[in-house]
């Protein structure tokens, strides 16, 4: 019984060295753990800083979300309004060209501060090709008028270096230049030349005339004018009146530059009127009526096209209506339901069917842009000639789209 108790012993003397090996390294792995523990924490408490700072942010981020919201007024903005002052201030900031003396390095102000020198650049090179051009057609007969034919069209460089241009920019005491405005009032009465109407007792019905000078002009060739123009109390007028394009006095229509006869310059009588509701007591009283670039102001390119066909009504037999328009030349996107719309090929061509079809012969329309070097220049704002005498504006750029001035001509069935 002996030898088995001493085998016992030494088996468990043998077995102390490996349990204190053992325990030696669960000590190490737990201190291996928590050193570990440490490293975490200390990662922890970095990531919480983060995530406090994170935090924070956020937070300002929906102040300014939640400031930003509120100064727009987004409830009461519709889709594409512009952008409150407040915000528009914040955007001109991002151009600031310096800042603490120094010049300012973003991506906004480097993409765009050179961009109102270029357009400065093209303004001045066009004018002076322009002017240039001129000169070399500078021989012009302003003895006349005489019956030139022309159809329903865009402006073009074209008409404006014609004889009939240069006729009537000298009686309405304008110089010629290649502008889109040059060419609408010189087109109308020509057009109406054309047709016979500008004759001692012709009576004219002229639509948001603003300061234009064709009433003095008709006048002068003995018309009786009734110049309308929006109400000024109407709050679309109010746009109208700082850019001096609505007429302050019926009075100012009475050039004596133009018309030094003041019997005749005593017919132009002035009214207000709506385009959108021409009064019924004007059906049937005119031998001619006529506008310029005023029928995209209607709202939508429905109504101005209800204008033109409307504005028929007010015409005798035999009568003729001019209109010129903002005519974008190209198909596809276009602007509509705002307070400038943009008219197309195919709006025209429907309406000349249209009025055909009710018996009215609508001029041919000519599509053509023009073959000049001006007829492919494209103005971009800002417009830096009121007076349309110096800078070439055949066309230009409204809101992105290539626009000119476009005419629809009508005449009511003798």
């Amino acid at each position: 019984m002996s030898e088995p108790a001493a085998d016992n012993v030494a088996v468990s003397t043998m077995s102390l060295p490996s349990q204190e090996e053992g325990i030696q390294d669960l000590e190490i792995a737990m201190q291996r753990v928590q050193d570990r523990l440490a490293e975490l924490q200390a990662v922890a408490k970095t990531v919480d800083v983060i995530l406090g700072q994170l935090t924070n942010r956020v937070l300002q981020l929906e102040g300014h979300y939640f400031n930003l919201k509120n100064s727009l007024g987004a409830e009461s903005r519709e889709p594409g309004e512009p952008l409150p002052l407040h915000t528009d201030e914040e955007l001109k900031k991002l151009a600031t060209k310096v800042t603490d003396g120094r010049p300012l390095g973003t991506y906004f102000n480097k993409r765009f501060r050179d961009y109102e020198i270029a357009i400065r650049n093209i303004k001045n090179l066009a004018a002076h090709r322009g002017a240039t051009l001129y000169q070399e057609h500078a021989q012009r007969d302003t003895v006349g008028p005489r019956v030139v034919p022309l159809k329903a069209k865009g402006c073009t460089e074209a008409d404006i270096e014609s004889d009939w241009a240069a006729f009537w920019c000298n009686e309405i005491r304008i110089p010629v230049s290649y502008h889109r405005k040059t060419w609408e009032l010189t087109y109308v009465p020509q057009i109406l030349f054309n047709e016979g109407k500008l004759f001692e007792g012709s009576r004219a019905l002229g639509f948001a005339c603003g300061g234009e000078p064709l009433p003095s002009l008709f006048a002068k060739y003995g018309v009786r004018v009734l110049a309308t123009d929006l109400d000024p109390s109407r709050a679309e007028a109010q746009g109208w009146i700082k850019t001096n394009q609505h007429v302050q006095s019926f009075e100012q229509l009475r050039r004596r530059d133009i018309c030094p006869d003041e019997s005749r310059l005593a017919t132009i009588e002035g009214a207000y009127l709506d385009m959108n509701a021409i009064p019924a007591d004007l059906k049937g009283q005119f031998d001619f009526c006529w506008s310029i670039c005023s029928l995209e102001h209607l709202g939508s390119i429905a109504n101005g096209l209800n204008f033109i066909e409307n504005s028929l009504d007010v015409l005798r037999p035999g009568g003729v209506a001019v209109h010129t328009m903002e005519f974008n030349v190209n198909d596809g996107e276009t602007i509509d339901n705002w307070p400038t719309v943009l008219f197309q090929k195919h709006h025209l061509l429907g309406l000349a069917e249209r009025l055909r079809k009710r018996g009215f012969e609508v001029y041919e329309l000519d599509f053509d842009k023009g073959q000049g070097i001006l007829d492919g220049f494209v103005d971009v704002p800002p417009y830096l000639d009121e007076n349309h005498s110096r800078h070439a504006h055949l066309k230009l750029s409204v809101d992105g789209f290539v626009c000119t001035s476009f005419s629809f001509v009508v005449k009511v069935p003798a």
